[in-house]
């Protein structure tokens, strides 16, 4: 058996699945609760908060590759990723308690500290995110196992939106009250959340010190240190295979759509229950349920992606994720229950993207290597997460806008435009991203039959090796295929000896 194809162990899986449950206890409090906690308890005006979000995102995501860069050339005893994992939790527990308070300036300095925290937090969390994210590539390198980490990692992943979701706003109602005598007010506004932002803060931080002691990093004989190349060759090397992958490309492209959909949907929610529904405590309940639905759908994803492939499952999930975005359109305002149902079914539907895209890119990371000759572990990781971010950030300035132009005025009643401008948000335009989204990933080449044969070629490496000659079409069933002129897939080593060597 090739070396990191072995069974990995179920404390190993569970281990690391425990890192993405305290990971998701920060993103989804600030996907689903920072915009709401900006606009109606901070004050700042919707257009603000989605700039904040676009310059955040931006910020971010151009630190992602600079993090990867960081991680690759990292050497230490406890390994390459698992040290930034480590301490990395509690500098970012206390920056989250940061963006959930309400410090009482005025607008301008208002404003000013929604955009800084925000930014803090995002950068903290690429320290931690990107090791992380690394680290499964490190685990194991057959596909089918991956699938399986990624499945274990998923579900911890989503019990750590429905205890934030369910948490986060639960106990800050309850501070809130309590600090303004149980008689309501604004005596206690925006303590409830300071408070239980430093909480889920604290509880991420003991997670994270769980991963990192459980899981071991493998180093692969085949990995040639990137610390062994001068950083600007390094650097200079990876962005030149960049754009020349054509699987990568297409995933970081489908990824991008998906995050702006996901954004203008899942960002809306609390609006949605508070302006539309009129029904808050619904959401309290409603909200964990829909994680809780993300959840015990990610076996079935699993499951899916090993009986067929990972392509199928994202095309079959996606195809829900936009069915459901139209029946949660025409859902009649006078029943909510239906458009309740149709957003559960848009999140089992997107749960497929998570499971799929965190499996797929271990793959591309041994497709690079396969390929280009260098193995790029937290770089690949890193500019995947950069993708998100933009998409995320350009979603929030996006979402702003919107708002705006539709009407919404925080804490008043919404006008019937601007509920129903509400509802168009969250359905036809991310319906129409789903659907370009199908279009793209439809030529996605790297099955597990491919992904197979790239493991045995790279298995067969002499450590730190030149990549053979390209097999000839006879015995390559890649070359010469519609598949590899579509996709970028090329032929292995091509690139690599162009340039004269291995880096990374």
């Amino acid at each position: 058996m090739a070396y990191g194809q072995a069974p990995v162990a179920l404390k190993t899986k569970l281990g690391y699945a425990i890192g993405d449950l305290g990971l998701n206890l920060h993103w989804q409090a600030m996907t689903l609760f920072l915009a709401y906690f900006q606009t109606d308890v901070q004050g700042v005006p919707p257009v603000w908060v989605g700039v904040g979000f676009l310059v955040a995102a931006i910020a971010d995501g151009l630190a992602n590759p600079l993090m990867g860069v960081w991680a690759d050339r990292t050497s230490t005893r406890l390994g390459r990723y698992r040290p930034f994992i480590l301490w990395g939790g509690v500098p970012l527990g206390a920056v989250m308690a940061a963006c959930f308070t309400a410090p009482g300036f005025g607008q301008g300095g208002l404003i000013a500290y929604a955009i800084l925290s925000h930014m803090a937090w995002r950068g903290v969390y690429t320290i931690v995110s990107i090791p992380y994210a690394s680290l499964s590539a490190r685990i194991t390198q057959d596909a089918e196992e991956r699938s399986s980490l990624t499945g274990y990692r998923m579900t911890c992943a989503f019990i750590g939106g429905i205890t934030v979701s369910f948490l986060l706003p639960a106990l800050a109602a309850r501070i809130d009250h309590m600090a303004s005598g149980g008689h309501g007010g604004t005596a206690g506004a925006g303590l409830g959340y300071s408070i239980s932002g430093l909480v889920v803060g604290s509880l991420s931080v003991a997670l994270f010190w769980l991963c990192a002691s459980v899981v071991k990093e493998q180093p692969y004989p085949a990995l040639t240190p990137a610390s062994r190349a001068a950083l600007d060759s390094d650097v200079v090397g990876f962005l030149r295979t960049l754009g020349r992958s054509g699987p990568l490309m297409r995933l970081l492209v489908s990824i991008g759509l998906i995050q702006v959909a996901g954004a203008l949907q899942f960002r809306n929610l609390v609006y949605f229950f508070k302006y539309d529904v009129g029904d808050m405590d619904l959401a309290a309940y409603a909200m964990p349920a829909f994680s809780a639905a993300s959840a015990v759908s990610v076996p079935f994803w699993v499951w899916l992606s090993r009986r067929t492939s990972k392509k199928v499952s994202w095309q079959t999930g996606t195809g829900l994720a936009a069915l459901s975005s139209l029946a949660f359109l025409m859902a009649p305002s006078d029943r909510p229950a239906l458009a309740v149902a149709a957003i559960a079914a848009l999140f089992v539907g997107c749960t497929v993207h998570a499971v799929g895209f965190w499996a797929m890119l271990p793959d591309l990371v041994d497709y690079n290597e396969w390929r280009f000759g260098r193995r790029d572990e937290a770089k690949i990781f890193g500019v995947a997460s950069l993708a998100q971010k933009v998409a995320l950030g350009l979603a929030g300035a996006l979402l702003g806008w919107l708002l705006s132009a539709i009407g919404f005025v925080p804490n008043a009643t919404q006008s019937a435009e601007t509920l129903s401008g509400l509802r168009l948000l969250m359905s036809l335009l991310p319906c129409g991203l789903f659907i370009a989204t199908l279009a793209l990933m439809a030529g996605y080449p790297l099955d597990g039959a491919l992904h197979r044969r790239i493991v045995e070629e790279l298995d067969g490496r002499p450590a730190g090796g030149t990549p053979p000659t390209a097999p000839s079409p006879a015995n390559n069933p890649v070359a010469g295929s519609p598949a590899q002129s579509g996709s970028g897939l090329g032929r292995p080593g091509v690139e690599h000896q162009a340039r004269g060597g291995a880096v990374g």
